[in-house]
């Protein structure tokens, strides 16, 4: 998800090639060489841009972590101001929850909370990752105050520490990844779905 308003041409051309390269092989195996010889830009360039090619990384992993983050909203489509009502604002962000936590977004999760943990031992890289999560926390905070103030749940609630329990609890799915016995997707769901449906409508009427 790079800003195309800010960035300039060519730092945003070594991050594309650099996150189609990093979707091909594996992240070792990418050097700064391949990555000149297939963008067309010279070493000068790149390191204009970049204090080094372990930044040009650094910044093609926070382009994907902050990518898995935002398809959890990306079927949602309430609007901050919209008409939508509130069985079908729960049906929306219901269906994007389930999109993201089957198997088959395991891969997903599991990139994701390495290149989170590796933000932990790297000062640069926490610097980055903060900026991007804070983006995705914000989208949630969003939705939060929207239902809050259509009156669907209740607004006593910190809409901040709302939407990091939020993402924590979709992120934790990656516990179940590990076990050799798959913990079942729609129990899993189900909580989730409980836990969303306290946060987000608690005050919705059961006909």
């Amino acid at each position: 998800m790079i800003n195309e308003t800010t960035i300039h041409p060519t730092k945003r051309r070594l991050i594309e090639v650099t996150h189609k390269i990093y979707e091909e092989q594996p992240i070792h195996t990418i050097t700064s060489e391949l990555v000149l010889k297939l963008s067309g830009i010279t070493k000068g360039s790149l390191y204009h841009h970049f204090a080094d090619f372990p930044d040009l990384i650094e910044s093609v992993q926070v382009v994907r972590c902050e990518k898995f983050a935002s398809l959890e909203l990306s079927e949602m489509t309430i609007e901050i101001n919209g008409d939508s009502d509130i069985e079908t604002a729960r049906s929306r962000l219901f269906s994007a929850l389930r999109k993201r936590q089957d198997s088959t977004t395991s891969s997903d999760r599991a990139e994701r909370t390495w290149i989170i943990a590796q933000a932990l031992m790297n000062a640069r890289l926490a610097t980055k990752i903060i900026s991007s999560e804070e983006r995705i926390t914000e989208l949630w905070m969003n939705l939060y105050s929207s239902c809050a103030d259509r009156g669907w749940t209740n607004s006593s609630l910190d809409a901040r520490s709302v939407s990091v329990v939020t993402q924590a609890a979709i992120l934790s799915r990656v516990f179940s990844d590990l076990r050799s016995e798959e913990l079942a997707t729609e129990n899993w769901i189900t909580v989730v779905e409980a836990m969303v449906d306290r946060l987000y409508f608690s005050n919705r009427v059961v006909v």
